[in-house]
């Protein structure tokens, strides 16, 4: 005798069967479990080390959530160096990413407004003595709700993005968070150009 069964034989948990069937699988690039390995094998990768690719450990990540705003900030590091691997839904698609590669510019606290147009300074690589100007421009500003995600757990913020652009379509994003700013400078890549295994580590946020 079927304990479970209605006397129709439908079974009475059909429904909430039913209903997981129908939950929508996490897209692999979307909340990377911590402590999962990740292979860049880029351009600038390659360029950089005279290597095919390099092998970093993903050891914190942010996710930010605005209007029309859904970023995942992978913080990555090996024994020489951290970069971090950005992930961008584009709005208006189900499930499609834009996939981008960055550094920690600088972190410091907030003195004055950001302005529209922002000049960093660079050292020359065929000058010692010589400096390369790049010049950025405000593109827009999107507040966001932050999550900060790490082996301690997870911590949520209000901020806001501010987003630049130079005339090499190369990036900054600006994170203000509180009265400190973190500047990503980078650019986009390709889904081709990182391999993912992820970890069995649990303690990621859950969708």
């Amino acid at each position: 005798m079927a304990l479970f069964n209605r006397k129709d034989r439908t079974p009475l948990f059909g429904k909430q069967k039913e209903a997981e069937d129908k939950k929508p699988t996490r897209h692999e690039l979307v909340d990377i479990p911590l402590e999962s390995i990740i292979e860049l094998s880029d351009i600038a990768t390659f360029e950089e080390i005279g290597d095919f690719s390099r092998t970093l450990t993903l050891f914190a990540f942010k996710k930010y959530e605005g209007n029309g705003l859904l970023r995942y900030m992978y913080h990555l590091r090996n024994t020489e160096e951290e970069l971090v691997l950005g992930v961008d839904h584009i709005a208006g698609t189900k499930d499609e990413y834009e996939i981008s590669r960055w550094i920690v510019d600088s972190e410091q606290e907030l003195s004055d407004p950001l302005p529209d147009e922002m000049t960093l300074y660079y050292r020359d690589p065929e000058n010692e003595d010589g400096e390369i100007e790049v010049v950025y421009h405000r593109q827009e500003i999107v507040p966001a709700k932050l999550t900060v995600v790490n082996v301690n757990g997870e911590d949520k913020f209000d901020a806001e993005l501010h987003e630049y652009i130079n005339d090499n379509n190369r990036f900054m994003s600006i994170e203000l968070c509180g009265n400190w700013l973190t500047f990503y400078v980078g650019f986009l890549i390709s889904r081709s150009d990182i391999e993912i295994y992820p970890s069995s580590v649990n303690g990621h946020i859950q969708s």
